[in-house]
């Protein structure tokens, strides 16, 4: 293994076919563990990099592929993020003209599950603040009108991303700024019929309901949350009047979607009754809650859902809405307020949840 580090001098040198070959066999051992131990103590993270955006794809593809392989390690993972590279994924993964814009974001997505990786994508307080955000959300977005917007396995990777920086506050922050419109936009994909890009969606969700202080917004008109995470668990049951009074006509016996069906992943389901669980937080919310009749949709959920561990969360979202109130401003110290803590804490180790 400690003549790798002897393959790392030529990946500069002026010979395309020199790179490639010494790009071929460390992209070959990358993704040992003991290589990586050897590759950490040469320079090949600078080297990968200025080849990263070669203009011979094998040699490109080779160094984001090794690239990503790195990351597996955290010293090499700080390392990477430290050399100023969002910027340039960001560029790979939005340019949907370059054949590798999938991998760029698959780098991407490995950088941003670090705090420093989240913020450099943000770049907040600066003049660029949001902006590589919502590049990327123009990809997810931009082809809201083609027949498979609802069906490609595309950008899968860009979903991911966004997730990541909504584990931090300062990235539901930028997310759920009305004036980015970043939110409201990401909100049809929850329809979305690839599994992988739809737990993304949920889980930006989930974070983004955890955010107290955009709860207003949340439960606006224009983006009328409460009716976006219960849809996807409505049953096919039948609503009497009195359930329906107060409840949005979209949940209505008569107004399902033709092509309506119940959300059959356990992880959607589990991330949308968090999101739930959060949204119980405050008097204000469960009060709302009550007026638009989230009890009946949970009920009828939890006769149907199998999964204990869900059917316990849904438990403590209906006991909260349905009992008396007994002060303003009381919290719940339950569970859920056990999984506030976990996101809440910024000096925890950053994680992410993979989808």
């Amino acid at each position: 293994m400690e003549q790798l580090a002897e393959l790392v001098p030529f990946l500069a040198d002026p010979k395309s076919e020199i790179k490639i070959l010494a790009l071929q066999h460390l992209s070959g051992v990358s993704d040992n563990q003991e290589a990586r131990d050897v590759l950490k103590k040469t320079n090949i993270v600078t080297q990968l990099i200025k080849l990263m955006n070669d203009s011979n794809h094998v040699i490109s593809r080779h160094s984001l592929t090794i690239l990503i392989n790195l990351c597996q390690d955290t010293d090499l993972l700080a390392e990477i993020t430290k050399k100023n590279i969002v910027p340039r994924l960001v560029d790979g993964a939005t340019d949907t003209k370059n054949k590798l814009s999938e991998i760029f974001a698959m780098l991407l997505s490995n950088v941003t599950h670090t705090k420093e990786g989240c913020l450099q994508l943000m770049q907040c307080g600066k003049e660029l603040e949001a902006f590589f955000i919502m590049k990327l959300v123009q990809v997810l977005t931009m082809d809201s009108s083609a027949d498979d917007y609802l069906t490609s396995t595309k950008n899968n990777w860009v979903v991911n991303i966004i997730l990541n920086v909504t584990q931090i506050q300062e990235g539901r922050k930028i997310v759920l700024d009305p004036e980015n419109s970043i939110f409201s936009s990401l909100l049809p994909l929850i329809n979305h019929k690839n599994v992988i890009k739809r737990r993304g969606i949920v889980g930006i969700i989930r974070n983004c309901c955890f955010s107290e202080i955009h709860h207003d917004y949340l439960i606006s008109e224009k983006i009328d949350i409460f009716t976006k995470i219960l849809l996807p668990i409505r049953g096919s049951g039948k609503f009497d009047d009195d359930d329906m009074e107060g409840m949005n006509s979209i949940l209505h016996n008569v107004n399902l979607p033709i092509d309506y069906l119940i959300e059959q992943d356990r992880e959607c389901k589990r991330m949308l009754v968090e999101s739930l669980v959060f949204l119980t937080g405050t008097r204000k919310l469960r009060v709302h809650m009550r007026k638009i009749k989230v009890y009946p949709v949970l009920r009828d959920f939890f006769k149907d859902e199998t999964d204990d561990d869900i059917k316990e969360s849904v438990e403590k979202v209906v006991e909260l809405i349905i009992r008396d109130e007994e002060g303003e401003g009381q919290t719940f110290d339950g569970p859920q307020q056990k999984v506030k803590e976990i996101i809440e804490d910024e000096d925890a180790p950053f994680e992410v949840e993979e989808i």
